[in-house]
């Protein structure tokens, strides 16, 4: 087969949309098919994800920022505000009158910005914040396909800028297409948009889907609500992992009689939150013995919850790091600390962190919703705990800290514990797709 991929994201950028669908180039190439990626460039990301697919084969093209003159503005006005406090101007009548009017005057100025802010972003944002990617990839993508023309244009986001640009490409060129929902759109329960706003995404949502062959996405959940609302074909393709990523089982930590904890990637506090954890920590009579390490997190938000529960001297965070060292991180961590919003919204976010965990053989403290997908596949595979209760947690923490005081080191997981999750495990079942989209529309 001949496929063009569309995707915002593509290695060296690093997050795990591109490191999925940079896995899924390499592996369709692998298998004979004659594959080309249609990418975005100067991407505002870390460029240190590695890329093992042919650049040759990779077409990247600019993108318009819509936000940068609203970005600006916002600068310019924050620098004179920070010029207005350094140079109060003489108050001529009773100070404290004065600045009180003032401060009302200005929560006034501020609740303006915010929902001017809040407007232009739901206007001009449609369907995101890379809508300006549309015309330059669109533009490329004709003259990629005058020259070349795929079997099937393979489409995937977020972002969904990506699904405008594959759509304009297939009607125009005839050809078909198919959609991976790598995470939610209109339904999105992290970022509700209002109404109208909702109201728009469904309808552009329903009528790409609607041209689309098949859908593809990372749970079997959202396949269900995609199957009986769209009635179109729809496969679950898990996140997996790369067996070259993890060609042995993690070590552990190396410090004797200390429990080492490592997270990796964001948090989101109020949703993916280690408050849990930390109240449990500080509950611990052995609490100096664990050390709570967070890489790619945001530094302020895990500091702020650390202080709130009395663990700051237990807790370390390092900004983001290349996939590398988040991996030898993983690999030197006793657990592996997994967090899920604790809401029926989140029943099928399996994300990509998991297969790491899985694959790295270090046992995992789950966090958050214990009968969504995650906490099904700790339990099912006794890959670890998925846990709410602080006073659970620390007993499962003491235990950790037992096993490691007495043996030396916390034992890795069971290669059973990773089985069928590697990523061409779960490609195979793509390509069947793939073809049988190939077949149908031939025929």
């Amino acid at each position: 087969m001949k496929i063009l991929v569309v995707s915002w994201y593509f290695p060296p950028s690093n997050t795990m949309g591109a490191l999925r669908v940079g896995k899924l180039a390499r592996y369709l190439l692998s298998r004979g098919h004659d594959t080309r990626v249609l990418s975005a460039r100067d991407l505002p990301r870390p460029q240190t994800l590695p890329q093992d697919f042919p650049e040759d084969r990779v077409v990247r093209t600019p993108w318009w920022d819509v936000n940068k003159l609203p970005k600006t503005v916002a600068r310019w006005l924050r620098g004179r505000n920070k010029a207005a406090a350094r140079n109060p101007d003489p108050a001529p009548g009773p100070g404290p009158s004065q600045s009180a009017s003032a401060q009302a005057g200005g929560r006034a100025a501020g609740s303006l910005r915010s929902a001017l802010s809040g407007l232009y972003t739901n206007l001009v944002n449609f369907p995101d914040a890379y809508v300006g990617w549309v015309p330059p990839s669109v533009a490329a993508g004709r003259r990629m396909l005058k020259a070349w023309l795929p079997d099937l244009i393979f489409a995937t986001g977020p972002p969904f800028t990506a699904l405008i640009a594959a759509r304009i490409l297939a009607r125009s060129f005839r050809v078909p297409w198919v959609i991976e929902f790598r995470d939610r759109w209109s339904d999105d329960p992290y970022y509700p948009p209002p109404a109208w706003r909702q109201w728009l995404e469904r309808t552009v949502e329903r009528r790409l889907i609607g041209s689309a062959a098949a859908l593809v996405t990372v749970s079997e959940p959202w396949a269900h609500v995609y199957r009986q609302t769209y009635g179109k074909p729809t496969v679950t393709i898990f996140n997996g992992f790369d067996p070259a990523d993890f060609p042995e089982a993690g070590t552990g930590a190396p410090e004797p009689g200390v429990l080492r904890i490592v997270h990796t990637g964001r948090i989101y506090p109020g949703r993916r939150d280690p408050s849990p954890l930390f109240e449990a920590v500080s509950q611990m009579d052995q609490a100096q013995d664990v050390r709570m390490v967070f890489l790619g997190a945001e530094a302020s938000s895990v500091a702020a919850l650390a202080e709130r529960h009395g663990v700051t001297a237990l807790v370390e965070t390092h900004p983001h790091v290349p996939y590398a060292e988040a991996l030898a991180a993983q690999r030197q961590a006793d657990i592996l600390l997994f967090m899920q919003w604790n809401d029926p919204q989140e029943q099928g976010n399996v994300p990509g962190k998991l297969f790491e965990y899985l694959a790295v053989r270090r046992p995992i403290l789950g966090l958050g919703l214990e009968d969504g997908v995650p906490a099904s596949i700790i339990r099912d595979r006794s890959a670890g705990v998925f846990c709410n209760d602080p006073r659970g947690i620390a007993g499962h923490l003491s235990q950790w800290l037992a096993e490691k005081r007495e043996k030396g080191r916390i034992e890795p997981l069971p290669e059973s514990v990773r089985a069928g999750f590697a990523r061409d495990e779960q490609f195979t079942k793509l390509e069947t797709v793939l073809y049988d989209v190939c077949r149908t529309e031939a025929g």
